[in-house]
């Protein structure tokens, strides 16, 4: 018994000192010490052990301050390598990344709004198949995918159980599906939790303080960051906001129930709704471009007024959302990401308007901002938790 607790703080040891190497990079092994508040030589056999495996390596020297010039240590990029899969129905982005997050290989997917479960299962593997297998990457460093996936999943089976705008899409053990196909380990997570984790990583990785994310999608969803982690709740759907009843008698969701935000503000939603506007007030039919928030938030700016009253209105209902969110969780922070070019936007200055006359008791200082993750990136969230899975071990926490 003791020498498998012995092994474990080994191993729950080790991965602190990697994380706090891939969280400072470059870093000597003192400010490793100073970090980890580990022993010096714990941190030197760690370190040691990282170097023989090719995942750390050297990266030059510290500055002198008279004594022993420090070696600086940084992760190995090219070590391993994830497959990411950001699965926001009818969008499918993909990407290939090394350690650090840089993207070596990527592609996107739409599919047709009215394709069944079962179409789309028979096709998804195999393009993801001939993505990693058409890249020029080494095959052989790829470590799994590990995917972001809209709706209700279950992040312990690894079963999506529910897609409301897919027919026929329940209950689908997605993580068995891919890995009898791909041949490698798969993990599935909410897809706007991942968007919030490589926003974190990427922009605020120093910044401890809680926040909520937004993330606007197709639909909309939230990640709660609390004490530098997203809360996952028990099956991984904390933060499933798209479908907070805003007004019980309102139109009719994608799931069914009346007057969830995605009705009022989902991106798929407002596409619909301004098309039907466009066809009560005798102006031409769109085409079949692939329309989204930032051609309405484009036009609505060059004085679209369909577009503009349709923002205002969807800003509106976020607005009061977002309100309702920080008074449960007592957070005044926000960012809202996945919508580009927002920031300028009547639909922006009317979601900020909103959350704060609904939040004037609680909260003079509430912080609504918008995330700088750009679309390109949204896949790496699944590269980051395959890493994450592939370095799991038990965890010591950062004494920072």
């Amino acid at each position: 018994m003791a020498g498998n607790n012995t092994k474990i703080l080994k191993l729950a040891n080790r991965y602190l000192v990697l994380q706090c190497i891939s969280n400072y990079e470059p870093i000597t092994i003192e400010d490793i010490v100073k970090k980890t508040n580990l022993s010096r030589p714990t941190v030197i056999n760690s370190v040691k052990e990282l170097t023989e495996k090719e995942i750390v390596t050297k990266d030059g020297y510290a500055e002198s301050t008279g004594g022993r010039t420090a070696a600086l240590l940084s992760t190995n990029a090219d070590a391993y390598y994830a497959v990411g899969a950001d699965f926001e129905f009818p969008k499918v982005r993909l990407a290939i990344a090394n350690l650090k997050g840089t993207i070596l290989h990527s592609h996107h997917l739409k599919y047709p709004q009215d394709i069944t479960a079962e179409e789309l299962l028979a096709d998804l593997p195999d393009r993801i198949y001939d993505f990693i297998h058409s890249s020029n990457v080494d095959t052989k460093k790829i470590e799994g995918l590990g995917m972001g996936i809209s709706g209700i999943i279950d992040t312990n089976s690894g079963h999506s159980k529910f897609i409301e705008r897919i027919n026929g899409w329940k209950d689908i053990d997605i993580k068995s599906i891919l890995e009898q196909k791909l041949k490698m380990p798969v993990y599935i997570r909410n897809d706007v939790h991942l968007m919030g984790l490589v926003e974190k990583r990427f922009y605020n990785p120093n910044d401890n303080n809680a926040f909520i994310y937004i993330g606007l999608r197709s639909g909309i969803g939230s990640a709660i960051f609390l004490k530098n982690t997203i809360y996952e709740g028990k099956n991984g759907n904390a933060g499933f906001t798209g479908h907070i009843t805003l007004d019980v008698n309102g139109p009719r969701c994608f799931c069914g129930q009346r007057g969830c935000l995605d009705v009022f503000a989902g991106e798929l939603s407002l596409i619909e709704r301004y098309k039907a506007a466009r066809r009560s007030n005798g102006l031409s039919e769109l085409s079949d471009e692939d329309i989204n928030l930032a051609h309405l938030i484009r036009w609505a700016t060059g004085g679209d007024e369909l577009a503009s009253a349709i923002l205002k209105e969807a800003g509106f209902y976020l607005g009061v959302a977002i309100a309702n969110l920080v008074k449960t969780l007592e957070i005044p922070t926000v960012i809202i990401g996945g919508g580009a070019s927002i920031e300028s936007s009547e639909f922006f200055r009317s979601v900020k308007q909103a959350a704060s006359d609904h939040l004037k008791f609680q909260f003079e200082d509430i912080v609504i901002s918008c995330g700088q993750l750009e679309e390109r990136d949204y896949a790496l969230g699944g590269c980051f938790l395959l890493f994450d899975h592939l370095f799991n071990k038990p965890k010591l926490k950062l004494q920072i």
